[in-house]
Order: structure tokens, then sequence, then C-alpha cells
């Protein structure tokens, strides 16, 4: 039957354009599948809210019919239900009704074997299907909530601290378990192979279900027909261990991100939005400015929360797509689980909830980062670790004591040491020597890599910027280069842009000090300025001296072009620096003073500069010759944007040489700089 020869009553439903109820009956499965989305879709359209989920409620049963007991029977529900439907609109076709599905199992006999539809998935296989009639003997449901908070204990103090109304949504998940974003159908039951990485220690992932199983989080283990059969259809994705860095111990992963890149399956994460479960975050920006607005005598602790997303307990309904198969066996898993694309953000909703707490309670202020809490101590204040830690472990929430860091002017959080008097931050030596080990690995040769310790490499170097902010402009061959592979199981080597990055990052991070202030000093003023015109050149103005530079013959600059304005503009920069350096205007500060203000009219490069990377792969070659000299002399440069009317230098960018001398005179001596070798090809004196 396709779908021109379906048709809605004035109630929504889907029946034949005739009264034969036969060509119902011999309705393939996947046209049913595509009429059921018609039919949803038109009845969310024409008819209320409830009506529209009631047949998708009840199209799910259909479905979980189908792999329990075979299409036959699934399609007999379906039409009996509509048709009940459609002669009383108050009948509730959502809900499973087992008389009606008794007596048509009565009725109909079960095929004799029932053979799913394939899918082109490899790794993936179907396990063999239940057809055993109604009643069978009753087993309990293993879908359900489990965490140890308590609802009622949390709306209490939530009521008491009136913040009820802003979380109530977060109890109604405690009690009912969190939408996870899992609701895509499951129309057959999909188990897939776990991956080649989970034999490198089988006896940790017994003893890892072992533990969630005595927490309640795991389901005891089913053959999966036995699931199948209470449960419907469900899927797993694959195990995997991944070893913790500078340790012989492991990490579980569960990859709901798999199968990739097919489209007949797709994978738990590929149905889920994370946009659709926002959270905050305490980010190193945001750390710094919190610590920077403390009054002097602050001190800070760090507490960590125990399992923190196995806390959080999902909707029954959605534990289908969450299931773990190992040793043949099929567990259900009731709660948040690393690798699901919308963990961070449930999560989340609850670890805000206990900031608002905290908050609410005269704690703080503080800020967070996933299960890490940094919690300031002021000088008015008086409480204690033990304080902040039994004012939510009476709800429930399982502090691990043996994480916190106690109250004191230096702490450790998100992978950095706060120094909240001096208002500095630095790294760990511990992490900064296995940077450099790392580098140094990745720096021998020949040597490949595959793509998730590209990402890796990246991940970490991107986290030491903020300390090294002078390695950004190297880390783009880096992104591109975790790009490349085709396939997670491939290698491949870094080519040699990525080598030679790689060994200026390592220059870099061991030349420079691991320190940074969290406030930046006001920039020490050198009267410098800079500018680039397409039409003539560059102009460059430090101190008592100026210098102009015309683009070579045949040389051009400007918009949709592989240099452009932006090029043009960091080049005056770094002109600049270099005339500062030969003129001995750097040599000249105090040592304190590390940060030299440059003045362009070009709000682009003034971010450019300032952020330490561009886009523009020739502008950030630049970026790489100001930072490497920035570096070699222990300077930064703080980049301003003036008004092009305003910038002084604007007539030399132009050529006009005697305007400028005659509108500024006392900035009268050349530099006798040389031009750059790198610059030659582009610039002439």
């Amino acid at each position: 039957m396709t779908k021109d020869e379906l048709t809605f009553t004035s109630e929504g439903i889907l029946v034949a354009k005739t009264a034969d109820r036969s060509g119902d009956r011999s309705i393939a499965q996947s046209d049913w599948f595509i009429a059921a989305d018609e039919a949803e879709k038109a009845i969310r359209k024409y008819h209320a809210a409830d009506r529209g989920e009631a047949i998708a409620a009840h199209h799910a049963n259909v479905r979980n019919l189908n792999c329990t007991h075979g299409w036959s029977i699934a399609c007999e529900y379906d039409i009996q239900q509509r048709e009940l439907w459609a002669g009383n609109p108050q009948h509730d076709v959502g809900v499973l009704h087992v008389g009606l599905l008794t007596q048509i199992t009565t009725n109909i006999p079960p095929a004799a074997s029932i053979i799913p539809a394939t899918t082109s998935t490899p790794a993936a296989f179907v396990p063999q299907q239940t057809t055993a009639q109604l009643p069978a003997r009753p087993q309990p449901d293993p879908r359900k909530v489990v965490t140890p908070l308590d609802p009622d204990l949390v709306e209490a103090k939530l009521r008491e601290l009136n913040l009820l109304v802003e979380w109530q949504h977060v109890v109604d998940g405690l009690r009912s378990g969190f939408d996870v974003g899992a609701t895509a159908p499951i129309p057959q039951s999909l188990q897939f192979k776990n991956h080649s990485s989970s034999e490198l220690a089988l006896e940790f992932i017994d003893d890892y279900i072992a533990q969630e199983q005595a927490a309640g989080r795991y389901s005891q283990a089913f053959a999966p027909s036995d699931l199948e059969g209470i449960i419907g259809c469900f899927r797993t994705s694959p195990l995997g261990l991944v070893p913790k860095p500078n340790s012989t111990k492991y990490r579980l992963v569960q990859d709901m991100s798999f199968p990739r890149n097919n489209p007949s399956t797709v994978s738990v994460n590929a149905t889920i939005n994370s946009d659709d479960f926002p959270t905050e975050w305490g980010t190193f920006t945001q750390t710094s400015e919190l610590l920077l607005s403390l009054p002097p005598g602050s001190v800070a602790a760090t507490f960590d929360i125990t399992a923190a997303y196995r806390i959080t307990p999902v909707s029954p309904t959605q534990q289908n797509a969450l299931c773990v198969f190992w040793r043949g066996k099929v567990y259900v898993d009731r709660a948040v689980a690393f690798g699901l694309r919308s963990s961070a953000g449930v999560f989340g909703a609850l670890a805000d909830m206990l900031v608002a707490i905290y908050r609410a309670s005269g704690f703080g202020p503080l800020t967070k980062w996933v299960d890490d809490f940094l919690v300031i101590r002021t000088p008015d204040q008086s409480w204690t670790e033990d304080e902040f830690i039994e004012l939510t472990a009476r709800l429930g929430v399982p502090w691990g004591k043996d994480k916190t860091r106690p109250l004191a002017t230096r702490q450790r959080y998100i992978g950095f040491i706060w120094d909240l008097a001096s208002k500095l931050v630095c790294l760990p030596q511990e992490k900064l020597t296995s940077i450099l080990q790392l580098l140094e690995t990745w720096l021998k040769s020949p040597s490949s890599f595959s793509a998730a310790e590209a990402a890796h490499l990246h991940g970490k170097l991107i986290h030491i910027s903020c300390i090294f902010p002078l390695v950004r402009p190297f880390l783009p061959s880096i992104s591109q280069f975790a790009r490349l592979f085709r396939s997670p199981r491939s290698k491949l080597h870094p080519p040699a842009a990525v080598q030679a990055d790689l060994t200026w990052v390592r220059y870099l991070v061991e030349k420079l000090p691991n320190e940074m202030p969290l406030s930046s000093p006001e920039p020490l003023d050198i009267n410098w300025w800079g500018d680039a015109s397409t039409s003539f050149g560059v102009g460059v103005i430090v101190g008592e001296f100026w210098g102009v530079w015309q683009w070579a013959q045949g040389f051009t600059v400007g918009p949709h072009r592989d240099f452009d304005i932006g090029w043009a503009e960091a080049v005056a920069v770094e002109l600049g620096l270099q005339m500062a350096i030969h003129h001995g205007l750097i040599n000249l500060r105090a040592p304190e003073r590390n940060s030299i203000l440059v003045r362009s009219d070009n709000s682009g490069v003034v971010t450019v500069v300032n952020k330490g990377r561009s886009r523009s792969r020739n502008t950030n070659k630049v970026l790489k010759h100001i930072y490497r000299l920035c570096a070699d002399h222990r300077i930064h440069l703080a980049a301003q944007h003036v008004p092009g009317r305003d910038n002084i230098s604007d007539a030399l960018s132009r050529g006009d040489v005697a305007a400028f001398l005659a509108a500024f005179p006392a900035i009268s001596r050349q530099t006798s700089m040389s031009l750059p070798p790198h610059l030659v090809p582009y610039l002439t004196l």
C-alpha cells in the first residue's frame, strides 16, 4: 500500500481509503513506516498536541511489537487500535493494551521465523527475535530511575531557598529520569561488537560492570532475546578502553557516535543536538575575572563529585538506546554515560542547581567545570570544607572527600594553579613536563599517529596556550592535520609544516616563563604606529623613527587575493617590531614592562595580534615571525585600534613623506633598518 492509498478520518486517524482491511494487513513494513511518519506529521499539524503524542506512542508500540512478536501481530494490533480510536476518540491509543494483544496473539499464530531488515554495518548484528505469545511469564522491567539524590529532600531545600520554580525541571528529572535526547525510534534491536581496545583489560571491564550493578546503575545481565522480550527493541554502543595518561589504569568509553558515516544505521549521538542541553562552564577567562574581583585575604577550595555523570538518571523510556553488550550478555544502563552527546548538558543542569543552592546559602563566590567546583571564602566568611560538603551531602550528593583540596591562597583548578594573592596563574610542573615529552614524541622521526592522537595533541596545546599565548599562530597546521584522517584506525606521518610548527611550539614553551598575570599590565607606549595601503605600501613610526616601504613591482595587495589588506597591516606590525628592536627601544624598557602598545586603524589586525591567530594562512605566517621575536625578547604586544583620521602613519603608508614630515617635525629620523629577507619579495625601500 502506498501513501496515496491512505487517508485520515475527521479525528485524524490513519485508515485505508476503502473499507477492505485486507490491504491494511498486507502492507509491507517499509511502507507502514513511511505512512506512520506521514500520519504523525499530519496529526501534529491539524490536531491538538496530545493527539500527536498519542499516535507517536502508538507507533512506538507497534515497532516494538514488530521486534517481539513479528509483523503480522504488530500490524493487526495497529489496525484494531486505530479502529477503536476512530470509533471512540477518548480511547487511549498510546497505551499498550495487553488484553487486546493477548487476543490477537491467540488468534494469529506467530511466523515460523522472522527475518528483520538487514543492515549494511558490518560490526552490527541483529539478535534473534522473540516470537513467544502473551501472556508470558511476567518479568520485572529493568528500566528504572536510579540516583543517590533524594528528590523530596532536594525539592524541600529548593523551596526553603525560594528556588523551586527555577529548578523544578531538575527535581522532575531526579524523580522520573532526565530526557537525554535518545528518542529516535529503534525499529529493530542492534548489538555492536565492542572495539578491540576493550580486550586490553577484560577484568577491568568485569569489575566496572560489577561496581555499576552494585550501585544500581546497571541492570542484571540478560540474554539478548530475553531482554528484547521484556523491553522491546534495544541497541548497544561499542565499549572501548583508553589508557589514562602517565598511568597503568584505563578509562571505559562507550562509543555512542558509532557507526560513523553510515546513513542506513545512524549512531545514538547522530540524533542528539547538544545545543538542546545548555549549561554554564567556568572558563579560564571567567575564572581569571572572578579571582581579580576578590578582596585581599580570600582563599579557595575545590570539591569533586564522585562519578558525577552517573548520579544523573536517564528516563526509562530512553534506556533502550543506552544498553551495554559484554561477554554475550546485555545490560540496561540507567544513568547518563560518558560518550553520550548530551551528557555534559544534562548533568550540567543538576550542577547548575547545586551552584544556585550554595549561592543562596551564603557560600562563594564559586564556579564549576563539569564536576569540579572552585569555591571562594572571602574574609567576611567563616565556613569550613566539611560544612560545604554537608549542605548537599544530606540531599544525596556524593562528594569525593579524598579529592577535596582544602582552602588555600594557591589552588589547582581546570588544570592550572591559581595564585589568589599574587594574581598569577601557571601550569603544574608535571603537566608542563608532560607537554614537552608529548612534543618530543611527535618530533621523533619517523613517527606516525592516529586521528585520536592528533586531536589529543591539539587539545593539549590549546589548553596550554592560555599560559603560552605565543604558540597560537603555530596551532592551525596541527588542527588541519587532525582533520585529514579518513579512518579512526589509520595512522599518518605529520607533514613537514606540522613538524616545523611543533618545533617552534617546543622552543616557545621551553623559553617562556610558565606564568601569566591574571590582568594585563598597562602597556608601555613607545609611540608605535603602523598603517598599510593597497595602493602604495607600508608606513611605520616607532619613537622618533619612521620607515616607508613600497610594494615590489608586479606585486598586488587587495581583496579576494592571497595577500589582502589584513596581511599588509600585519606586515606593518612586524616591521614596527623589527624597528623597535633595531633601534634599542625594547632594551630601554624596565624589565617588568613587558607589554608594548602598538596602534593600528585596522580592527582586524588588532584582533589577530591580540588573539594570536588568523584564518588567513599568509597572515598567520606573519604572526609567527612576530611571536618568535616577542618570545626572544620576553615581551608581548597589546594592539589598540585608532580611527584612521587619527593614525599619524597614514600619510607614510600612501608614500607622502613630505606631508608626514611637515605635520610631525619631531619624528625626523628615518630608520636605518634593512628589510627582513622574508619580506624582500614583497617590498622595496
